[in-house]
């Protein structure tokens, strides 16, 4: 049983005009989430762990922030759909600060909303999608290395507790120290060893700061930081431009992405891949079922990670195929849609059917006429972006938002 790139400025001209002449209209219903059963007897559900420890976090009596970390690609890396997600739940339970967030910016259009990041010295940045290690060892999708030093800065908008830094430990490593307003509170960590591994220093930020610097000596390699406060909600946008779930899944090591995933301790993991795919997948044949593996195996990976926590399945939107005469509406998207329900389902994830939500095939383009997608008719205006946020707030908070 279960319960019922093209980011052209240009186009992002063209999207802010629209939304601001879009009238208003009746807001969208919530969010339909299937919710599988994890188990024999149906007695537990896939998004269970959220649902209890939202319903801690809303009472007040977490031990730690409410944890929701977003794979994405274009959609998602511009930090808009999550930022607006960030704020509905943090009206809900108390905001929890930036959360998890990458060292550098693993494309250029990736951005993050509840923080400021710079840098300086000679860093190499990585990407699932960009440049990839020989090592394949990217954290939660992207790095940045520094062979002579360098300094990462974080400027967090609302107050954290907690600073937990990502990093490799590695032959020839260098070390790094943590400055939370020019005053060191983690010294010289080493990242020396044997072999390379993934590693953690998390220290306690005083009250009152406004900026975190990893300061880097010699050769470190940092993947990011999670950047929390003691309690409310952390949404992680972990979107990459040009991401698909094949670059995420092979491009990232699997054990290496589980064992970042594990420490993470996520009570909620989103997947939202799909979108640069629909453009060259073909509805049936090899690569579609291809699809479907690769989403199996990535969800295998995160599922082992935190078998606990919950996970969710968000399905591609509709896409009009604007290379062909006339714009049709294209054919690959209803079958990924097919193909990322039965993933999710086999894997224990929950799932969400954007593509029926917005209204199925064709969709896009009553969603361009009402400036909710741009002219590429793939990504969202910021008005779209907060109407496919507010529905999966509505899905997942249900009568807890009340």
């Amino acid at each position: 049983m279960r319960r019922p790139l093209l980011l052209g400025l240009l186009g992002l001209l063209g999207a802010g005009a629209i939304a601001q002449a879009a009238p208003k209209r009746a807001p969208f219903p919530a969010a339909k989430l299937d919710d599988p059963c994890v188990d024999h007897a149906c007695k537990s559900h896939a998004l269970d762990h959220f649902t209890k420890a939202l319903a801690t976090a809303k009472a007040g009596t977490a031990d730690h922030a409410l944890r929701v970390s977003y794979f994405g690609d274009s959609l998602t890396a511009d930090d808009h759909i999550t930022a607006a997600l960030r704020d509905r739940l943090g009206a809900l339970v108390g905001v929890g600060g930036p959360g998890f967030v990458y060292a550098a910016a693993p494309h250029p259009y990736c951005q993050h909303q509840a923080v400021i990041r710079s840098a300086t010295g000679s860093w190499k940045v990585h990407g699932i999608s960009t440049m990839v290690p020989a090592d394949r060892l990217l954290g939660l999708g992207g790095s940045a290395e520094s062979e002579g030093g360098g300094v990462i800065r974080f400027q967090p908008v609302a107050p954290i507790k907690s600073v937990d830094v990502h990093y490799l430990a590695q032959p020839r490593g260098g070390s790094f120290g943590i400055f939370a307003d020019g005053t060191e509170i983690g010294t010289d960590i080493a990242t020396a060893g044997e072999q390379k591994r993934a590693a953690f220093s998390r220290v306690e930020v005083p009250d009152g700061t406004k900026k975190i610097e990893l300061r880097a000596k010699g050769r470190v390699r940092l993947f990011g930081a999670a950047l929390e406060a003691a309690r409310g909600v952390v949404v992680d946008n972990l979107g990459v431009v040009n991401a698909t779930a094949k670059a995420l899944s092979q491009h990232d090591m699997p054990d290496h992405l589980k064992n970042q995933l594990a420490h993470r301790a996520s009570d909620l993991v989103i997947v939202m891949l799909g979108t640069n795919e629909a453009e060259w997948l073909l509805p049936q044949g090899a690569g579609m079922a291809e699809h479907e593996q690769v989403f199996n195996d990535l969800l295998t990976s995160i599922r082992a990670a935190n078998p606990a926590g919950s996970c969710l399945v968000v399905s591609p939107l509709d896409q009009l195929d604007w290379h062909t005469p006339n714009t049709p509406p294209r054919a690959s998207v209803p079958a990924m849609v097919e193909a990322q329900h039965r993933a999710a389902i086999a894997q224990g994830c929950a799932f969400w059917d954007v593509y029926t939500w917005m209204g199925g095939k064709g969709s896009s383009l009553h969603w361009f006429q009402r400036g909710l997608v741009v002219k590429d008719f793939q990504h969202p205006t910021n008005a779209g972006a907060a109407r496919l946020a507010e529905a999966l707030y509505a899905g997942l908070t249900g009568g807890l938002a009340r």
